[in-house]
């Protein structure tokens, strides 16, 4: 499992997601899914950063990772309408 280093205090849990197979079959694999705030919160505590600094450290450098089908998430807290707004994109 593929995890985001120094970011174990906001590991929330994994998700299950499908891919497919070399041979054409599929498999489930486990990625690994953290709490946004809380990586803010480890940024700001051990490395100082202010909120602003924290929140566009993660979207370069954390975010902007792609690193293969079993990239980490980064869940982000919201209120459901939030959601439903983004339907309505």
């Amino acid at each position: 499992m593929l995890k985001i280093d120094g970011f174990d205090d906001a590991l929330i849990g994994t998700s299950s997601v499908w891919r497919k197979t070399p041979g054409g079959g599929t498999e489930s694999v486990h990625i690994p899914v953290y709490d946004g705030e809380r990586i803010i919160t480890v940024l700001c505590e051990q490395s100082g950063m202010s909120y602003d600094e924290a929140l566009e450290y993660i979207s370069f450098k954390i975010e902007g990772a792609y690193v293969g089908e079993t990239t980490p998430i980064i869940v982000w807290p919201c209120d459901i309408g939030d959601v439903k707004g983004l339907n309505d994109e």
